[in-house]
């Protein structure tokens, strides 16, 4: 395999980042609406409500190009509101590291409350960060809460050069280019999984790697820290090259045991001989943290799952978890946007793998795509990558929670790439087409207009923000063009959750520069590339 050689990842180089191609932005889709831990719903200031994190990888800071920001909106009664918005970079005062020219901070975005004080942090990943003059072995900045919100005291930057953290920073290894927390040994303090995808042996590239830290009340801490790929003692599979192991990340409790457990997504893994078919391997959570005791390897060829793996699928390349009924422990939900759809390539699909008291199992386990009967939207089409990002929560219509899909391929109203959102809603046994839906700006009411190339859901998050109980979903639109000078600066659309599902009433759509919110839209910023 080539290095990104998926055929997923070649086709988004080619038309969904045009600034940021061979960087493929990272989703945030990969952890549970269930708090696992305490802190795990994005509430920095602690006032009960999600705050939103939005990565604006290519922003120009200090005259350096594509060094990268995320803006911080904070949630309210109300919603979402301008009111004390912030934004971030690797040159805001007191932040550890200097932002550099194509870092791309904010590639990856996610949160938990790492030293237990009640107020949610933010990780985030920048893939691209020379750590020791290590060109693009990356680093994953961490920004603590507190009452008042995100503040710089006590930041830490990450790597793998980073004093007792297991590895070694190499060449373009993109430590931090995927993130989840969850708290894998039960002590009540958020850990972070970080995914290195490029991470090489010394014979074998791009194989990929997870760093898992974990939290103390003093914050992220060494003390145990751990390194997993597929040549880890007992872990399911073998690192090939080109493997990706860890591109896409997600935590929640599989097996009911009270401990987080994590699954990485392998969308370069070759099943028998199908080259970038894809997996998922599983790694369970246990009072010392995780440990590859009772390890699961997942691909369309495991015994009882719908489909079949076929080169280039990419199962895996986007990952998130939730209980979506069917029994009690959260669910796992993997991405197939390189399926190939009858008479649609790489239309996408998406598969969903229950959890039980023994973790994931096969039982019940189900296929979705856009020509599933009853999904809203259809027929699939060429390129619409069905499952290129993922995110969970309880939106409303019921009590379980509900999966929203990226679908940024597709063509709406004949606008090539406008991009779309399916959302399926969780039930008593699981996932059902009752009350799905679509989403896209060209939607009734829904703020923006579909345009060629905006590819509206190349990320998603799902949190309740306020104006309402149920959780709110989030529409990356990192491509969208503010104007006809300001191409690619990008935008989010944030859409209410309601006791009967999401409604377009009092849907939002933000910016840098417009609306109070910080920050100088540009060409080439892709704001929303990454949300949590």
């Amino acid at each position: 395999m080539r290095r990104l050689s998926l055929s997923l990842a070649a086709a988004l180089a080619a038309s969904l980042i045009p600034a940021l191609a061979g960087h493929g932005a990272a989703v945030a889709s990969s952890k549970a609406p269930a708090r696992t831990a305490p802190g795990l719903i994005g509430d920095f200031n602690g006032d009960g409500f999600a705050d939103l994190a939005v990565g604006v990888p290519g922003d120009v800071v200090s005259g350096k190009d594509e060094a990268g920001a995320v803006n911080v909106i904070y949630g309210g009664a109300a919603g979402l509101t301008a009111d004390g918005n912030q934004l971030w970079s690797q040159d805001s005062s007191g932040i550890t590291g200097t932002a550099g020219t194509k870092d791309h901070f904010a590639e990856a975005v996610a949160v938990g409350d790492f030293n237990g004080d009640g107020f949610d942090d933010l990780a985030v990943g920048v893939p691209d960060d020379d750590p020791g003059s290590v060109t693009d072995a990356g680093a994953v900045n961490v920004i603590y809460g507190s009452a008042a919100g995100l503040t710089s005291t006590g930041n830490q930057l990450w790597s793998q050069d980073s004093a007792g953290i297991k590895g070694t920073a190499q060449k373009k290894d993109a430590f931090g280019r995927s993130l989840a927390t969850g708290d894998f040994d039960g002590d009540g303090f958020a850990d972070l999984a970080v995914g290195v995808p490029h991470d090489s042996t010394a014979t074998v590239h791009d194989v990929g790697a997870v760093n898992v830290i974990y939290g103390s009340a003093a914050g992220l801490t060494s003390t145990g820290n751990q390194g997993w790929d597929q040549d880890s003692s007992g872990i399911k599979g073998t690192a090939e090259s080109g493997d990706l192991f860890g591109r896409s990340l997600a935590a929640a409790d599989f097996d009911g045991d009270g401990f987080a457990d994590l699954a990485a997504g392998v969308p370069g893994d070759n099943p028998g001989t199908k080259n970038d078919a894809g997996a998922v391997n599983v790694i369970y959570g246990t009072a010392s943290g995780l440990d590859s005791s009772g390890n699961q390897g997942w691909t369309q060829d495991s015994l009882g799952i719908p489909g079949t793996a076929q080169a280039g699928d990419n199962f895996g390349y986007a990952v998130a978890a939730a209980d979506f009924g069917n029994g009690s422990q959260a669910d796992l939900a993997a991405g197939v946007p390189g399926e190939d759809l009858s008479g649609a390539t790489d239309g996408g699909g998406l598969n969903v793998i229950y959890g039980a008291a023994a973790g994931l199992s096969s039982s019940g386990a189900q296929y979705w795509d856009e020509n599933t009967a009853g999904i809203v939207g259809g027929p699939a089409g060429t390129a619409d990558n069905f499952g290129n990002s993922l995110a969970a929560g309880d939106m409303g219509n019921g009590s379980q929670a509900d999966l929203a899909i990226g679908v940024p391929g597709k063509d709406i109203s004949l606008k090539d790439k406008a991009g779309a959102v399916n959302v399926i809603y969780g039930g008593a046994s699981g996932l059902t087409t009752t009350g799905n839906q679509q989403w896209n700006q060209d939607s009734p009411n829904i703020l923006g207009t579909a345009d060629p190339g905006d590819n509206f859901g190349y990320s998603v998050a799902v949190q309740d923000f306020g104006n309402g109980t149920p959780a709110d979903l989030v529409a990356g639109v990192p491509f969208e063009d503010t104007s006809s000078s300001l191409a690619d600066t990008g935008t989010v659309n944030v859409i209410y959750g309601t006791a009967g599902g999401l409604s377009s009433t009092g849907n939002q759509r933000w910016t840098q520069g417009a609306d109070g919110i910080l920050g100088t839209a540009d060409p080439g910023d892709q704001m929303g590339a990454a949300l949590a």
